[in-house]
């Protein structure tokens, strides 16, 4: 993926390059003829000298400005593209694959990484220019004094040696801290999701506080200290030897070789000069470094739709599909401890038009049953048959195409879609949030819903309008009503559940509301992953 997008961004970058290798060009022609005129005794030859000298000043003005600008909007194009491709990858790869990741770790790696990357393919220009800059640098020194040269590239040698060493150093800790922030991420996730909890026990609040999130914080903070440390001592250590072998150079030349004050002069102020792309070379390979274990992370993430299962991204959906059936379908859970829940060996048909009930305890399989129904959890061991098709990767979406969910730790999104997927026209919607009761507490304006800041029934039923107005072929519903009041419990499966298979729908409803068990075409019990009574269809 990041490999695509430099591609695509290969002309603006050689552009942009070209640019930044010609400021310093000029800069390094203009620093030349400093250093060239210093000797000069001739009035009249500086005078001659200060139109070309002010032309080159103009000249690395506009060559220096357009390289900057070019390089921010290619900074600023990369970031667009790295999050666009990681959001629209996220965003494909399966719902198993992520709920195997962790929700913490995948925030991490959209914010940190994300970002980590985007500083380190922003600064490859720079980075290159100023590697250009020292190398034309070292060419111009060179040409005056092949001697004092080779002491100063042999010596900056022997201290880039040592400041490699520093940095490999560095680069292990910066490892290390990109692991502990998935933790922090972590402690963050908890910190939003419990907050309730957490502002009314404050022992909770303290214990939280005190044992798991300022450590994590502090641990952290230690770990990035000693990753920049060694940063910060190569940088000093390079900077201070340049010094030190300049010294020993200029002495060498003034008590050895007898060179003349002009090529000295020059050997000082391009040295000198050198020292901030060197510098900047240095510090530019702690954000190169962070951007390669960033790449490393999305890539042991495992974040590529691609690695995964393929799905069809077909909107094709069949009017008349007849029947869903279950043939000895089996799913169990991946742990690390010796308890595996599992559902299945599952047999079951689910024909269309039908209302079916499902039941059971706490952990009896119901909701990893419904995972596997919708296509969230894909079968071990088994197969699904939809309108006599076997369900693979290749037609999953399309089966997918036909069921609307309301889950009980649902997301409420806050626009309201069709069955294309088109926003809703509002006067549609009105009738319908009057019917749920909801009319003075939200409105809909070109298909935005207002306001999601609700009581936990009220936000289940606006999911309910949201499923409603998908106008979908199969419905399952888990837990629905189980945050309702009477009235509205008692709404949901004498009126709303007829008046949507009274329209062709299937209903598929995880329910512990015995009292109405009676209304369902058919009742399905679930114990311990198993189907214990899957009664007779209507």
């Amino acid at each position: 993926m990041i490999i695509k997008i430099i591609k695509k961004f290969r002309g603006r970058l050689i552009l942009a390059t070209v640019f930044s290798a010609l400021s310093s060009a000029v800069s390094i022609f203009l620093l030349a003829q400093i250093t060239n005129n210093i000797a000069v005794t001739d009035v009249q030859q500086i005078i001659d000298s200060v139109p070309t000298f002010v032309a080159l000043v103009i000249l690395l003005f506009s060559v220096s400005f357009l390289s900057q600008y070019l390089l921010v909007k290619l900074g600023t194009s990369f970031v667009y593209q790295l999050r666009t491709q990681m959001l629209k990858q996220t965003s494909k790869v399966s719902y198993q694959s992520l709920e195997d990741i962790g929700g913490h770790r995948v925030l991490a790696t959209l914010t940190t990484d994300i970002s980590s990357i985007s500083v380190a393919l922003a600064i490859l220009p720079v980075f290159a220019v100023n590697l250009a800059t020292i190398v034309f640098c070292f060419v111009y020194l060179y040409l005056q004094s092949s001697i004092l040269f080779l002491f100063l590239f042999f010596g900056l040698l022997v201290g880039l040696g040592g400041s490699i060493v520093i940095m490999r150093i560095g680069r292990r800790r910066f490892i290390e801290l990109r692991e502990k922030e998935d933790n922090l991420y972590s402690v963050f996730k908890t910190l939003v999701d419990g907050s309730k909890e957490l502002n009314i026990n404050k022992h909770r609040r303290d214990y939280f506080y005190q044992n798991q999130a300022q450590p994590c914080i502090e641990e952290v903070r230690s770990i990035e200290i000693r990753a920049k440390s060694y940063w910060v001592l190569s940088e000093s250590m390079f900077s201070s030897l340049i010094f030190l072998i300049l010294g020993i150079v200029l002495f060498i030349a003034h008590y050895y070789y007898q060179i003349n004050a002009v090529i000295i002069t020059s050997f000082i102020l391009f040295t000198t000069y050198i020292i901030g792309p060197i510098s900047f070379v240095q510090s530019a390979f702690q954000s190169l470094v962070r951007g390669r274990v960033a790449y490393n992370k999305i890539n042991a993430l495992n974040l590529n739709p691609e690695s995964h299962i393929q799905i069809n991204e077909s909107t094709r959906k069949t009017e008349q599909w007849g029947e869903i059936r279950f043939k000895q379908v089996c799913y169990q859970y991946e742990s690390k401890n010796n308890y595996q829940f599992a559902i299945g060996p599952i047999d079951l048909s689910i024909k269309q038009g039908q209302n079916i009930f499902i039941c059971g305890g706490n952990g009896s399989g119901k909701s990893t049953f419904a995972k596997v129904l919708v296509g969230l959890y894909h079968a071990q061991k088994g197969e699904i048959t939809f309108n006599n098709e076997k369900v693979t990767d290749s037609n999953l979406q399309w089966y997918r195409n036909h069921f609307s969910t309301i889950f009980s730790d649902f997301y409420l999104f806050d626009h309201v879609l069709d069955s294309d997927g088109k926003l809703v026209n509002s006067k549609e919607v009105i009738k319908h949030l009057e019917k749920l009761e909801l009319a003075d507490k939200v409105d809909v304006i070109d298909g935005k819903i207002s306001s999601i800041k609700l009581s936990q029934g009220q936000r289940k039923r606006l999911a309910m309008l949201l499923a409603y107005m998908e106008d979908a072929s199969i419905y399952l519903f888990d837990e629905w009503a189980a945050d309702q009041d009477p009235t509205f419990r008692e709404y949901f499966y004498k009126e709303l559940l007829p008046e949507l298979q009274a329209k062709g729908k299937t209903l598929i409803v995880i329910t512990h509301d015995d009292k109405y068990f009676h209304l369902a075409d058919k009742l399905i019990k679930f114990e311990n992953g198993q189907i214990i009574n899957s009664g007779k269809d209507k």
